[in-house]
């Protein structure tokens, strides 16, 4: 994993695991927040792509 998916904090669902910023909510907020902030996005890809081959198949979010 690289340095910026390996620091993801992932025990506050109502926050960004990347840089902590509060969600409007866990799921569609998540995806508005990456949608308008471009280092969260990129972070996520990442992050997505790294556990992709342990979710067989892969999964649709």
């Amino acid at each position: 994993m690289t340095e910026s998916t390996e620091n993801a904090t992932w025990d506050d669902p109502e926050a960004c695991p990347f840089c902590g910023e509060r969600l409007r909510n866990g799921g569609a907020g998540f995806v508005e927040h990456a949608d308008a902030n471009a280092d969260c996005r990129t972070r996520f890809d990442e992050w997505r792509a790294n556990v992709a081959g342990d979710v067989n198949p892969e999964w649709s979010g």
